[in-house]
């Protein structure tokens, strides 16, 4: 039997909660209370070799990264900002192993 709790929040947040409930695809403000419930516990919960992160990212970025999604580049969004992730760390390690290797030639 799932258990209830009460919890009490300002006629603001129970505004823009609502707003959530019109504009997008959650159907009640316990579906949004719950899914923030099962990500702060995720986040804070779990311990290990991965970390998640809460994003934030321009609209431009975000229909951008759609985009490649639908064109078939990744599973789902967070696959492939991962893939964009490792991509962007693989040139980094890449740029400073150049980078050293060029000073070890010079010594």
């Amino acid at each position: 039997m799932p258990y209830r709790i009460t919890v009490r929040v300002s006629k603001d947040t129970m505004n823009q909660l609502e707003e959530l409930v019109e504009n997008f695809q959650y159907e009640t403000v316990s579906d949004i209370v719950r899914r923030a419930i099962d990500e702060f516990i995720e986040r804070n919960y779990r311990k290990g070799p991965t970390a998640k992160i809460d994003l934030v990212l321009p609209k431009k970025v975000m229909q951008d990264l759609e985009s490649d999604l639908n064109q078939g580049s990744a599973i789902s969004l967070d696959d492939l900002i991962r893939v964009i992730l490792r991509d962007y760390t693989l040139s980094r390690i890449n740029k400073e192993i150049k980078e050293i290797s060029k000073e070890e030639n010079i010594k």
